[in-house]
């Protein structure tokens, strides 16, 4: 008996090229090249889109000619395996696919070194990375990569993940617009800036003291937007005047601590924000939470604030319901709009009315 054909291998090429394209783009956190046992590590030919080259022929043909599969890619980076030749060669060849592509890096490591230094093996594949950072578009990095070089010149970069300061110095990046701090930050941000500093317009520091996000205006000074994680409390140094001369648009979280000061009041002290149009507010907007960004931003000077946005959710499509229009109106003396994950629930001008 003869069957047919099945319908996927009468898709034209062009088509195929974009169902692979739109799989990999869902893959979570990027595909990732290696699979690591408990004392083995081989490639990762189980998920795309290694997958992809082991269904058939026609459609190995279609993976490797298809360039922005391979342009993203997830490097876990071991601690005790010895890797075999084939693994170096299987990372080559997977950069070499990708062609002229931009790459969308993220280095991991799968478990901390003894001497936080990298094995013989992570240098091996590190090498093979860095010889390709002409091409590196956004690069999630962790500590000590970045301090094997003192210079990377990366003309495509556009995000960067790091984790201190200095690592940016390192970047000659001179489209650089966005920058992600995922270590705490509790020392005052005190070296020069460089020119690729001054093109950063998106910040977002995960954990940091009000001293260093003032610090950070002399760092970043053409930032646009600043989201912060997490406010810690000061254990030494103290804020300094600072202004952010730029700045559109803030989230911040309005958590406290109890064994210090508001940490949200403490931030805005003697900080100018003379462009911020939009303040958004990790936190529940009740009535001591409200009152306390009133008293942050009379202490912040001159502000041209439009909405201030709470997102009492860590989850965006979460929606909170039970808001008391009476907590949040008093904020109408220092902004236009108040709302609540995107939806306006508050409006200086139908206050007025």
């Amino acid at each position: 008996m003869s069957y047919p054909e099945p319908p996927i291998y009468r898709l034209p090429v062009e088509l195929l090229q974009v169902v692979f394209l739109f799989i990999i783009n869902d893959v979570p956190d990027y595909p990732s090249i290696f699979s690591f046992g408990e004392t083995t590590i081989s490639g990762n030919f189980a998920c795309p889109p290694l997958l992809f080259t082991r269904v058939c022929r026609l459609w190995r043909a279609v993976a490797h000619s298809t360039t922005g599969i391979w342009s993203h890619i997830k490097v876990g980076l071991p601690r005790q395996f010895q890797l075999k030749p084939f693994l170096p060669s299987l990372l080559q060849s997977w950069l070499a696919r990708s062609g002229s592509q931009p790459l969308i890096i993220r280095m991991e490591r799968v478990s901390p070194t003894d001497n936080g230094h990298f094995c013989s093996s992570n240098t091996q594949l590190l090498e093979i990375l860095f010889s390709e950072m002409t091409r590196w578009e956004t690069v999630f990095g962790i500590s000590d990569v970045f301090e094997r070089s003192e210079n990377f010149n990366t003309p495509q970069l556009r995000t960067l993940e790091c984790s201190w300061p200095s690592d940016v110095t390192r970047f000659n990046a001179p489209h650089l617009c966005r920058i992600r701090f995922v270590s705490p930050l509790s020392a005052v941000i005190r070296s020069r800036p460089t020119a690729t500093c001054k093109h950063i317009c998106h910040l977002y520091l995960q954990n940091a003291t009000a001293a260093v996000i003032h610090s950070s205006s002399a760092f970043f000074p053409h930032l646009e937007t600043l989201v912060v994680g997490h406010i810690a409390p000061e254990m030494g140094s103290r804020s300094h005047p600072a202004t952010y001369s730029r700045l559109e648009s803030m989230t911040i979280p309005l958590f406290y601590h109890r064994y210090h000061r508001d940490p949200f009041i403490e931030l805005f002290r003697e900080l100018r924000l003379p462009m911020l149009q939009k303040l958004n507010v990790l936190g529940d907007p009740d009535t001591p939470e409200v009152q306390s960004i009133m008293t942050a931003l009379a202490l912040a000077g001159s502000c041209n604030i439009q909405v201030v946005d709470f997102r009492p959710c860590l989850w965006p499509s979460a929606r909170r319901t039970n808001v008391y229009i009476h907590d949040v109106e008093p904020l109408l003396s220092v902004a236009r709009e108040v709302a609540v994950c995107g939806e306006v629930v508050a409006c200086r001008a139908l206050a007025t009315t």
